[in-house]
């Protein structure tokens, strides 16, 4: 998962470990689902902007979805084939034609942007890309006292945290910085979703996460 500026190397080996890659894997039905993203139809387009090793695709395409598409900065580190279109590209300047898919997601990814404003170009080209009834979907975290504490508690390296964690603890602080601004700034998401034609359906918030639908203001 990367952005326009990519992520380090140490963020890297962190998010391909394999226990980080499972968790993935074990977690993104219930969130998809959350979003509502449970019945695929055979003339459904999808994008996901910042796709990293493509987790959320490929339990959409194990549901059913098919014309998937991924878009990120990096290639995959795996030969296996994968069951979407992968493209190399940067979120803010998507390579696809106006009004190409019903639905766009970006998942666990807004922080990785580093700035509102290339948060913005992200939402100008989903809305772009966006079919007239189509939607973007959004899950980042938000700010609480208590999500500030685990990520603090995290940082420390303790040998008797889970795998998962520890690695996770790697990325935490290689971006404690942009994850401290993202924090600080996450409400300012909001305004930017109706400044560039877009309208908030449904806004809920789970434990750690948002989960956020929007639609093109027609």
């Amino acid at each position: 998962m990367s952005t326009a500026r990519g992520e380090s190397a140490a963020w890297q080996e962190a998010y391909h470990s394999g226990a980080l890659k499972q968790r993935r894997e074990a977690t993104y039905a219930r969130k998809l689902h959350r979003l509502g993203l449970t019945s695929p139809t055979t003339d459904t387009r999808t994008l996901d902007i910042a796709c990293g090793s493509g987790e959320a695709l490929t339990t959409l395409a194990e549901t059913g979805f098919t014309r998937l598409h991924g878009l990120d900065l990096d290639a995959p580190t795996s030969a296996e084939v994968e069951p979407f279109h992968r493209t190399m590209g940067d979120g803010g300047r998507l390579p696809f034609a106006d009004s190409t898919f019903n639905q766009v997601l970006c998942l666990h990814a807004l922080h990785h942007f580093r700035s509102l404003e290339h948060i913005a170009e992200l939402l100008g080209e989903a809305r772009r890309v966006l079919k007239p009834a189509g939607a973007l979907l959004l899950i980042d975290h938000f700010d609480s006292f208590y999500l500030r504490a685990i990520f603090r508690l995290l940082q420390f390296r303790c040998p008797l945290y889970p795998t998962a964690a520890r690695h996770f603890g790697d990325q935490l602080r290689d971006e404690r910085e942009i994850v401290a601004w993202w924090l600080d700034n996450w409400r300012a998401l909001l305004p930017l979703i109706e400044q560039h034609g877009l309208k908030v359906e449904h806004f809920r918030r789970g434990l750690f996460f948002f989960y956020l639908r929007c639609t093109p203001i027609s």
